[in-house]
């Protein structure tokens, strides 16, 4: 690193003016320019009220696809991300043999669990090239391929938990499953603490974080669709308490028919039950439950295909858009236009699985927390 001389305008500058400007600045031109002096680096680096500032001032032009990539060989496989729009190059190798999935983002920190049988929880900040792995919760799952994680943010205390559902057992009087969740909280030496009120059924996809909550989908599988009142489950990180979110009126109960969605710090859930469109809506007030259809989306499915085995809804990007993905094609919905068009392929080969692809806002937050 240059140290271009102590009496520069740069070391003149109050600290305070120092961290304003720092804190409108895009995360990844941040991590370029802190060599420029040691008094930049060690405020990027090292600075407390930096991440909270830059969080609470970024732009949308923060948003960059991120492809979560599978490769699989004769005796094992592994996982790799990187960033759609630069080098091959990954930004995160996996440390350990196997099939890493993302449950969650919560301010630029991903949330990632481990495919099969052997329970292994990760958390990272790409951009820093951090990664964490969780301790292992001594609760066993009798199904670890149904546990869920997820990561929030619990503004009262200031502090980054993780949650974990995952099954107990099979309730065989009541025809039911019994379903346990844990709270861990990062930054302590203790370890996975239990939580009474789970939810009453298990859950389904990745979640998505929005203003402290976190919500899934319920798994439509697990259920008896005659009590099912609401589709999607919630998890209040400050309160540590399972709820159901309503929802408006779709004409199928069905959550294969559904998904979740971020829609830049609201709640968006996407309907793919009407055939010829998409539909998302959106929570627009959390307060009053009050939902509004944001986007229609016109999609002309192959002949016999359910629309949501072709479209996947990664999220929004840029002024507006929607960024899809329909098999091996990145597409973008225009709000403005109505339009779609084609913006990447996603690369692949016989040795690797379908990419999975995923709208992130970096930031400074470390895991070493």
């Amino acid at each position: 690193m240059e140290e271009h001389g102590e009496g520069t305008m740069s070391e003149s500058i109050p600290t305070e003016l120092i961290l304003e400007i720092f804190a409108k600045i895009p995360t990844k031109w941040l991590f370029q320019i802190r060599c420029i002096c040691k008094r930049w680096y060690n405020l990027i680096n090292n600075d407390p009220c930096l991440p909270t500032m830059h969080l609470a001032q970024s732009t949308t032009s923060e948003e960059e696809a991120l492809i979560l990539t599978h490769w699989f060989h004769v005796k094992h496989r592994k996982s790799t991300l990187k960033f759609i729009t630069e080098s091959p190059n990954p930004i995160l190798e996996f440390p350990n043999v196997g099939r890493y999935d993302l449950e969650n983002s919560c301010h630029g920190l991903l949330c990632f669990a481990k495919c099969g049988k052997e329970e292994e929880a990760i958390l990272s900040n790409p951009l820093k090239h951090e990664l964490h792995i969780l301790p292992r919760s001594t609760a066993l799952s009798r199904w670890p391929q149904f546990t869920r994680y997820g990561l929030g943010f619990d503004s009262s205390s200031k502090i980054y938990k993780i949650v974990r559902i995952f099954f107990r057992d099979f309730d065989w009087t009541n025809r039911g499953y019994q379903l346990g969740a844990e709270v861990y909280t990062m930054g302590s030496v203790g370890q996975w603490r239990d939580i009474v009120r789970v939810p009453h059924y298990p859950l389904y996809r990745r979640g998505v974080y929005t203003n402290g909550i976190l919500h899934w989908l319920v798994n439509y599988e697990f259920t008896h669709d005659d009590d099912l009142k609401s589709m999607v489950v919630s998890f209040d990180f400050k309160k540590e308490e399972f709820n159901s979110i309503p929802h408006p009126e779709f004409s199928s109960k069905n959550s294969n028919w559904f998904e979740l969605v971020d829609l830049r710090r609201y709640l968006g859930m996407v309907d793919f039950s009407l055939g010829t469109h998409i539909e998302i809506w959106k929570l627009k007030d959390y307060e009053k439950k009050e939902w509004v259809r944001e986007y229609k989306i016109d999609i002309h499915p192959l002949d016999g295909m359910p629309i949501n085995q072709c479209i996947e809804v990664v999220g929004v990007i840029g002024e507006d858009e929607i960024l899809l993905k329909h098999f091996d094609m990145l597409v973008v919905y225009s709000s403005k236009t109505g339009g779609l068009r084609s913006i990447q392929t996603l690369s692949g080969g016989l040795d690797m699985d379908a990419p999975q692809v995923y709208v992130h806002k970096g930031s400074l937050v470390s895991l070493s927390l």
